[in-house]
């Protein structure tokens, strides 16, 4: 009778490297160490901000994130570079507790500002990293996403932001898929309108029966500084319906070759107002 041993020891040896394979792709989200180890060897950008509902991720998609070993946190667009600061801590003295907080700091009082804070893992993989903090005192919940990769290929073309969405803009026509007055959705005053951004300055809106002609400019407040930051999306129409209320200096929220998204803050809490252009 032929002995079967060598088929079992094939079977447990076979189990075995399975198993360890396996194990060696699992990342213990309560070990600060494993986490430090994924982060270290990547460059990685962001792939989701939220801010207390807001979507941000925008802001950052230009720029590529480097964690190094010293504790310095590296942003790096095309015309811009900025460090900050990044750790793994655990606010337990029980290593086996999920109490791991994934820091970050910049000392900066643009738009990289909101990343600071002692963020909470949801998850993390060898490719990804998932952040959550939730504020005291009913201040909302910020999501916060890392991945590995580059930023797209409209952010490592040649020119510079200003340059890249005024030539975004005027390929075209646009529609308006979201006017939002101080909490007023008042998209529909819009709809069946297209607009024309001229390179000569012209902003046309035209749904077939109505024309109206307005203004249009992107000025950059900070010379020196060739960020999103800094760029103000101008609209004017010299008119008292609906369109007036377009007229503003907007700040950037995200732009990409197709779709640009707007916000103004009104001083003296009179409100948010959101705008989106999305390309036809």
């Amino acid at each position: 009778m032929k002995s079967i041993k060598p088929f079992f020891y094939l079977a447990a040896a076979t189990l075995f490297i399975f198993n360890s394979c396996s194990n060696d792709d699992d990342i213990n989200n309560n070990n600060p160490q494993e986490i430090i180890e994924i982060v270290e060897g990547n460059t990685f950008i962001i792939t989701k901000f939220i801010d207390s509902g807001t979507d941000e991720t925008g802001y950052f998609s230009c720029y590529s994130f480097t964690f190094n070993s010293d504790g310095s946190l590296v942003a790096t667009s095309n015309t811009n570079t900025y460090t900050g600061t990044w750790s793994v801590t655990n606010s337990s003295s029980d290593d086996s507790s999920n109490e791991l907080d994934f820091n970050i700091n910049f000392n900066l009082t643009n738009n990289f500002e909101e990343l600071n804070d002692d963020w909470d893992i949801i998850s993390s993989t060898q490719n990804k990293i998932e952040l959550i903090d939730v504020s005291g005192g009913n201040g909302g919940t910020d999501y916060l996403t890392f991945e590995t990769g580059t930023p797209s290929v409209n952010c490592n073309s040649s020119g510079n932001t200003q340059t890249n969405i005024e030539n975004n803009i005027q390929d075209g026509t646009w529609r308006i898929t979201l006017f939002n007055d101080s909490g007023t959705d008042e998209t529909n005053h819009f709809t069946g309108y297209n607009f024309t951004f001229n390179s000569s300055g012209i902003l046309n809106a035209n749904n077939g029966t109505n024309n109206y002609d307005g203004t249009w400019s992107i000025t950059d407040s900070n010379s020196n500084d060739d960020s999103q930051d800094d760029l103000d999306f101008n609209i004017n129409f010299n008119l008292t319906n609906d369109f007036g209320d377009l007229n503003d200096d907007w700040d950037f929220i995200s732009h990409t070759a197709t779709k640009i998204e707007l916000i103004d803050v009104s001083s003296g809490n009179e409100g948010t107002d959101y705008l989106t252009f999305e390309k036809n």
